[in-house]
Formats: C-alpha cells, sequence, structure tokens
C-alpha cells in the first residue's frame, strides 16, 4: 500500500498515512478516464440552441417574380437561405447531449484518477484544516506553506470556515467527498485532502484510506447449506452492495484476527417482488460474499458453535 505525508497548517510533516490499493493502487486506465470527461463536459450542456429553417420563418408563400425575362436569377421564395430573413440551412435545433457511464465504469475512471494523482506525488493530506474565523489570508498562507497554486481541496463537513475562506482565491477549488469527480482532479495539479475525510464512503468504494470493515460485512448468512459449505472452511456474508471482493477480503481479515482469505467469490441478489394490498414493490437488493479460507487459516469464531 502506498504512504503518503501528513501535514499541518504550518506546511510541517507530523506522520504518514497508508492508502488503499483497492483506490490508490489500481492500474490507470485512460481511457476510461477520458470517456469519464467527456461524459461530465457533455452533461453539461443545456441543448437549449435554436434557429429556424425555411419552414419555419414567416412568408415566403409567393414566388417574388417570374420564372424568365426579368434579367434576375430564378428565385422560388423570399425563405430561402440566401434571402434576408430567410431560414437557416442545416439549423440546430433541441438535443440531449447526455452521455451516459455505467456505474463501475464511473468508479474505476475515479480511481484512475485518484492513483495517477498519488503515482505523481500530488496527493497531500493535510490533519485538519479548521478555521477559528473565516479569513481568506490564512487559507492563502496555508496553500503557501504547502507549496501548492492550483488545487482541487477535499474537505469534511466540519471545515465550513475553510470553504468559505476559499471562495476568493484564484485556481483554487473546494469539495466534499460526495462531489469530487474525476475532471476537477485532472483540472487541477494537485489534490489536497484533510485527514478527516479518510472514513467516509462514495459510490460504494472508499475514497481515501481507513476501510471501516463494519460498513462492509453487514451479517452472516446462516442456513444449511452455508453451514455444510463450513467444513471447507467457506464463510457466507450478506455484505454491502457497493463492496468489492478486495474489500470483502481486508473486512474479514480485520473484523477476525488470524484468518486469511483465499477467494471471495460475490452474488448479487434482486429484491423481491411483495404485494400490499393493491401496491406492489419490491424488498431491497442485497449482495451475498462468499469467503474461501486458507488451509492454515483460523477458523471464523462467530459460526462456532452453530
Amino acid at each position: 500500500m502506498a504512504n503518503v505525508s501528513v501535514f499541518n497548517l504550518e506546511g510541517n510533516e507530523v506522520g504518514t498515512l497508508e492508502l488503499n490499493d483497492a483506490v490508490f493502487g489500481v492500474e490507470v486506465n485512460e481511457h476510461l478516464v477520458h470517456m469519464a470527461v467527456v461524459a461530465q463536459l457533455a452533461n453539461k450542456r443545456q441543448g437549449t440552441q435554436k434557429a429556424k429553417t425555411r419552414s419555419e420563418v414567416s412568408g415566403g408563400g409567393k414566388k417574388p417574380w417570374r420564372q424568365k425575362g426579368t434579367g434576375h436569377a430564378r428565385q422560388g421564395s423570399t425563405r430561402a437561405p440566401q434571402w434576408t430573413g430567410g431560414g437557416v440551412v442545416f439549423a440546430p435545433t433541441p438535443r440531449d447531449y447526455t452521455i451516459r457511464l455505467n456505474k463501475k465504469e464511473k468508479r474505476a475512471a475515479l480511481k484512475s484518477a485518484l492513483t495517477s494523482r498519488v503515482n505523481e506525488n500530488k496527493f497531500i493530506v493535510v490533519e485538519a484544516m479548521n478555521f477559528d474565523e473565516i479569513k481568506t489570508k490564512k487559507f492563502v498562507e496555508v496553500m503557501n506553506n504547502l507549496k501548492v497554486n492550483k488545487a482541487l481541496v477535499v474537505l469534511d463537513e466540519a471545515c465550513d470556515k475553510a470553504v468559505l475562506s476559499a471562495r476568493n482565491v484564484a485556481d483554487v477549488k473546494t469539495a466534499s467527498v460526495s462531489t469530487i469527480n474525476v475532471y476537477d482532479i485532472l483540472k487541477y495539479n494537485t489534490v489536497v485532502a484533510t485527514k478527516g475525510c479518510c472514513s467516509f464512503y462514495r459510490g460504494g468504494i472508499c475514497i481515501m484510506a481507513n476501510v471501516q470493515y463494519y460498513d462492509v460485512i453487514l451479517k452472516p448468512v446462516v442456513t444449511e447449506k452455508s453451514m455444510n459449505a463450513m467444513t471447507d472452511k467457506k464463510y457466507t456474508f450478506l455484505v454491502h452492495t457497493e463492496a468489492n471482493k478486495t474489500m470483502i477480503k481486508e473486512a474479514v481479515e480485520k473484523m477476525f484476527p488470524g484468518t486469511k482469505v483465499k477467494s471471495v467469490n460475490t452474488m448479487n441478489m434482486d429484491g423481491k417482488t411483495k404485494r400490499r394490498g393493491m401496491t406492489f414493490g419490491k424488498t431491497a437488493a442485497t449482495k451475498k460474499a462468499i469467503v474461501q479460507l486458507t488451509e492454515d487459516s483460523k477458523e471464523i469464531e462467530i459460526f462456532a458453535g452453530l
């Protein structure tokens, strides 16, 4: 796992932070990052431009002059494109520029963008950014201490005064964990994040470092089939619907010390259709994970005696 230095507001190093390879150590997919940027820029377009064609402008029902004998070029309508007030050739019409990406593509692009910033040593973690007052001068001083000029600053909810202090600073944009995107990460030279952002999740992936395993493993699945599989050191859990295999493996090894995960198989379970009176609906979708432990691994004690 990659380690990054943690700085205080004076720019002094006060420690290190271990980053999660599932987010900051992936293989960078440049094509996917390009698709995410193109989609984001396209989705910002309103698509409301409109001009009238010759069939939509007023007038033009009568031939301006007879076909021959006038010395003029032949004309059929005053609304033709070459006439003043005529229609526009291939006029633009309102359209939808939306480009949709799959959920997995969005996550992979975000991971690739964050990984590229870590690989280029352009990812800085600060201990905290709690200001006593709203002061732009102080925020500029912090950026100078960190030797950063054009930066995307990711702040937690407790840094509301820092957000207001950065409003008038050129080439600096503040964002929360839930609003960061691929375009902003690539647009700004450096990503500055507070240590308080480390425990937040977005879109099923841990944006920062500390994976909270109790958010990944929800509860064990106790059925006849799962109990029979325990003889082969296979354990079944109900997990978060957005958790991936790497997160599940790390969560099991953290929650149950001494265990070593060999492999993880997952399955997505659609919600069941239910009826209440004349109203039909569906229960929430779930996700199960079958965890295979190694031969020398310690058994999971939560299943003991069942």
